[in-house]
């Protein structure tokens, strides 16, 4: 069974006889701007070699710094392998996404009318926002149940607020004015984490608002590394069917950027994310130790993020019962089921309209 596979070493990475061999870096990573720098990876270059066979990889995720050649390029892009690339301070920054493998003509002219008439996108663009809205509000009244006091009060006043703004997406007639609510909505939710987190861990974490290029607290440095995780296993899913990741709906579409999975990720973020940060601080296995300043920012470590990414890949593979289809699927099969909901809509609107995922448990 094909899978993920996630690599903090730094090294080479090489194709032989037709299997992926990785040559491991002796020694600690250096930040990429760093003065004496050659371009070459940090450390010297082992002998010994880790074997990964490629029938058995779907995406990888390079977290150290490595070296790729063309011969392993093509090697990995004939297997429909993309490859995901993160920077010294885990953050995102590229994909290596190989030529479409499922090609459909009439879906990709499809997804470009939706997107050029404007009824059409604001109709899938307010079911992206919608969708999101309703799973945040899942997560707060799950935990405004388990707190008291307070902090259930706080998080009451919050839920109202939420559902307020939600009841405004329906007048809304232009995507800038939905993409206004939707951020109304996660500054909304964002100042409710105290209360979620409980006092104990908000004052190891403190936490008032989400800030971004650089975080500005270990929080932040959180939601911006489940993010960039969320992202990449959105695309990968998209990269499996025969959307278009470029044509999105409720983000402008741009030049060297996927948006189509900026609109589902919004989607999935409350779930795969936000719920992923707070299972990591209440059960201390996420501390202040695996965060560092740098930069004016705040960043995992590399001990942080594979404590992160180790937890995100169990999430990704947990097991439940879908209540449509009567059968067991895991988490990242919904973000695939999603895809396949709204390629259905995309070919006919009228008979089967996308509703986003919405968690039901």
């Amino acid at each position: 069974m094909k899978r993920p596979y996630y690599i903090f070493s730094s090294g080479r990475l090489k194709r032989k006889d037709n299997t992926l061999y990785l040559y491991k870096m002796d020694g600690n990573r250096e930040p990429d701007d760093h003065p004496l720098s050659d371009g070459a990876p940090s450390g010297l270059c082992l002998t010994d070699k880790s074997a990964i066979p490629i029938e058995q990889v779907e995406a990888l995720y390079c977290f150290g710094e490595m070296d790729l050649n063309t011969k392993l390029i093509t090697f990995l892009c004939q297997h429909h392998v993309p490859i995901f690339f993160f920077d010294y301070y885990g953050n995102f920054t590229g994909t290596l996404y190989p030529r479409d493998s499922l090609l459909s003509g009439r879906l990709r002219v499809n997804q470009a009318q939706h997107y050029l008439k404007p009824a059409w996108r604001i109709k899938l663009a307010r079911v992206f926002v919608e969708a999101a809205a309703y799973n945040i509000l899942r997560v707060l009244k799950y935990y405004q149940t388990r707190q008291s006091g307070e902090d259930q009060m706080r998080l009451q006043a919050g839920i109202e607020r939420i559902e307020m703004l939600r009841g405004q997406l329906d007048v809304m007639t232009e995507v800038p004015a939905l993409m206004g609510i939707e951020g109304n909505m996660r500054d909304t939710y964002y100042t409710l984490w105290p209360a979620i987190l409980g006092q104990g861990i908000t004052e190891k974490f403190p936490f008032d608002k989400r800030e971004r290029n650089p975080p500005s607290n270990e929080l932040n440095a959180l939601i911006s590394f489940g993010n960039a995780l969320c992202y990449g296993s959105v695309l990968r899913q998209i990269y499996r069917t025969a959307l278009d990741p470029t044509i999105s709906y409720l983000h402008e579409p741009g030049d060297r950027r996927f948006s189509l999975a900026l609109d589902l990720s919004e989607v999935f973020k409350p779930l795969l994310v936000d719920r992923a940060i707070f299972k990591l601080l209440k059960t201390n296995v996420i501390q202040p130790k695996h965060f560092e300043a740098r930069l004016g920012g705040v960043y995992l470590k590399e001990s942080g993020r594979q404590l992160f990414v180790q937890h995100w890949d169990e999430r990704l593979r947990t097991i439940i019962q879908h209540r449509a289809l009567n059968r067991k699927v895991s988490y990242e099969r919904l973000i695939r089921l999603d895809c396949y909901s709204l390629i259905r809509h995309l070919i006919d609107p009228n008979k089967e309209p996308y509703t986003g995922f919405k968690m039901w448990w």
